[in-house]
């Protein structure tokens, strides 16, 4: 199978109508497949239960990767749910981002102090997953947001070529 003109098969002549194509696949699949179901985890966090608990840890963790310097706060907390103890060190329904500055690992660390009671947000149907933090942060709209630039892109794209190929189609027609 060929895709394209034999103008557009050749390198650096990529035909604009089929990389939107890709590019639109693309993005769309990222988007439904890695970085909506993290999303919809974090939005639903805002409406689970809750429990008390108390904090176990609170430190900083300090790593090197790259070159550079990464800390991420350690806060661990213990809480229980229908007679059943748990234990859990995530902070939000979603994945910890990496920072590297130090002030924030520090500024979370402080809010949770080792033995200050805090609300836990729990999972009810899987009470082992919880949060300090629940909803959505910055970081999860990360994919997503590159996930839907590609998609928009692609579609941008697709149009664009759509319109080159319409506009070149009716010159070809036109008699000079």
């Amino acid at each position: 199978m060929r895709i394209g003109t034999r103008t557009t098969r050749r390198p650096g002549n990529a035909n604009p109508v089929t990389l939107g194509i890709i590019f639109a696949l693309v993005g769309g699949a990222i988007f439904f497949v890695f970085a909506l179901p993290p999303l919809q985890y974090a939005s639903s966090s805002k409406s689970w239960p809750t429990v008390q608990g108390v904090i176990t840890r609170s430190d900083i963790d300090v790593w090197n990767r790259d070159g550079k310097t990464h800390y991420q706060p350690d806060i661990a907390y213990t809480y229980s749910v229908d007679g059943k103890k748990y234990s859990s060190s995530k902070i939000n329904a979603g994945e910890q981002a990496m920072d590297n500055n130090v002030n924030s690992a520090k500024k979370i660390q402080a809010k949770y102090p080792v033995g200050k009671e805090v609300t836990i947000w729990y999972d009810p149907g899987l009470p082992a997953s919880s949060a300090l933090e629940p909803g959505i942060k910055t970081g999860d709209i990360l994919l997503a947001s590159i996930a839907a630039i590609f998609f928009l892109v692609g579609i941008f794209s697709f149009f664009k070529g759509l319109k080159a190929k319409k506009v070149i189609d009716e010159s070809k027609k036109t008699p000079v």
